[in-house]
């Protein structure tokens, strides 16, 4: 009797561990497919798209601290606390101050005469605030949380080897899907439309329309920053050992030959670079070919590391695959070369900068607010320039002019000090694990770079990526730690 109540135990315990090992696989397919995936309704950047991803990962985060998903959960090793607690407490620094934009408790602003002339209209009294857009506020503030959220659970799932790798996966599928459309959408109505939303003024004639392809993007540099990221990822991929590293008493072993032997699935992501290459170069983005060639040129660089001299063969084959690149983007695409300063949103980018400066000059410390600087441009806006425009067209300047400097450092602050912690892992990695944190901070590198001078890091699909790079580059640097998977306490 005592053996078959003991029997039943055990497959209770057996049943209940596979419902266990279910429910982390299927917390942990949901959030990088949610991720990765994006993209596809438009780069999430319409609120019927983001608002509903937001309503996801919330739930996704509900779920991983009631402890699915991973069985470490959010333990933070050692080494890793004061860092962690630094970034932290910089995020609730920057909430602070993107609450404190909200209120009427701060000194008065530049903000203030709008108010007061509000008043005057409207025949009442309206209390000022720092933010001009309390409500574009709440957005962007959502997003950002969302960004957080993303990061801290991507970091507990980045931990183990092989799910890193299934997202980069994921996004590389994501990146080829979104070419696809943009494939189809230049085929059928000269990539004029996404969806049904017409990127162009006016009616649309099949005959003597056409516009610039950007996938499921709007903005196609947004797309080629996309496709760029999508490149890096395959190229840590190619690097990837053929088995995977073993863990011996002081660290890693380390695996040879690397790249030493060409398999389907190599050629397979060669094929994918240069099938997501040709997207940069016909959706003419210069931006986007040049941070691409960086992120691309940092990974193997990295991957590299240590290796040029004894493998001097692959000196010669990544010298001569940059010169192949270089003249195919140089003369192989028209569109990418003759694309002037010009943008499609509002004019020359120089005046829509010199206009961001004037607006940062006239609220330096505490900025118009998050998300408000469609409506301050509406109001400082050029005689010149005879288009409205909501994008500074550089990322960095933007949230200067709406955060203000003490708040934009905080945010620089944020972005730079993971990306340090990716650098830092990519260096320090076991050389079989090295394409894991190579990619994490490569693959950032792209959209961050090309933000300088568009707008495609405050794209919601690539902050969303981005995020969770990061979060994996942070957690593969502490993971490794001593040569040691795990060190929590």
């Amino acid at each position: 009797m005592s053996s078959d109540i003991e029997e039943t135990d055990r497959r209770r315990l057996s049943v209940l561990a596979m419902a266990r090992q279910a429910c982390d696989w299927l917390v942990m397919a949901v959030l990088f497919g949610v991720i990765a995936f994006s993209s596809i309704p438009m780069g999430a950047n319409r609120d019927w798209a983001w608002a509903p991803i937001v309503v996801v990962i919330g739930g996704l985060g509900l779920a991983m601290a009631a402890g699915l998903g991973t069985r470490s959960g959010f333990e933070v090793a050692e080494v890793e606390r004061r860092p962690l607690w630094i970034l932290l407490a910089l995020f609730g620094l920057f909430i602070m101050i993107v609450l404190l934009q909200m209120t009427s408790w701060m000194p008065a602003t530049a903000a203030a005469w709008f108010y007061e002339r509000a008043a005057r209209l409207l025949g009442g009294t309206t209390s000022f605030v720092p933010s001009l857009a309390i409500d574009l506020e709440r957005n962007s503030l959502l997003k950002a949380m969302a960004c957080g959220a993303i990061f801290l659970m991507v970091r507990a799932l980045g931990r183990r080897t092989f799910r890193p790798r299934l997202f980069l996966m994921f996004f590389i599928g994501s990146a080829v899907l979104v070419m696809i459309y943009g494939i189809t959408m230049q085929v059928t109505t000269n990539s004029c439309y996404v969806g049904s939303y017409l990127k162009k003024d006016g009616g649309y004639s099949s005959l003597t329309d056409a516009c610039v392809m950007s996938g499921t993007f709007v903005n196609s540099n947004s797309f080629a920053a996309y496709l760029g990221m999508g490149i890096v990822a395959a190229v840590a991929l190619i690097f990837a050992p053929r088995r995977r590293p073993r863990l011996v008493p002081h660290g890693y072993e380390e695996v040879e030959g690397v790249i030493a032997s060409i398999t389907g699935f190599r050629l397979t992501l060669l094929a994918i670079c240069l099938f997501l290459l040709s997207g940069i170069l016909i959706s003419a983005s210069r931006a986007g070919f040049v941070s691409t060639l960086v992120g691309v040129g940092l990974a193997v660089g990295l991957l590299m590391r240590g290796r040029w001299r004894s493998r001097p063969e692959l000196m010669r084959m990544f010298l001569a695959a940059l010169v192949l690149v270089l003249v195919v983007g140089l003369f192989a695409s028209g569109a990418l070369i003759s694309k002037s300063m010009k943008t499609h949103e509002g004019g020359n980018r120089l005046d829509i900068w010199l206009a961001s400066l004037h607006a940062l000059g006239e609220s330096p410390w505490l900025g118009w607010g998050l998300g408000s600087f469609a409506d301050i441009y509406t109001v400082l806006q050029p005689p010149a320039l005879t288009l409205a425009n909501d994008l500074a067209h550089s990322t960095p300047l933007e949230i200067l002019v709406e955060l203000g400097i003490p708040g934009g450092l905080v945010v620089f602050a944020l972005v730079l000090l993971p990306l340090a912690v990716c650098l830092r892992g990519a260096l320090r990695a076991p050389r079989g694990l090295r394409y894991l944190s190579v990619a994490a901070f490569a693959m950032p590198v792209v959209p961050i770079l090309h933000s300088f001078i568009d707008f495609s890091l405050q794209m919601p699909a690539i902050e969303f990526a981005v995020s969770a790079m990061l979060a994996i580059g942070w957690s593969r640097a502490f993971a490794s730690q001593n040569g040691r998977q795990r060190q929590f306490t």
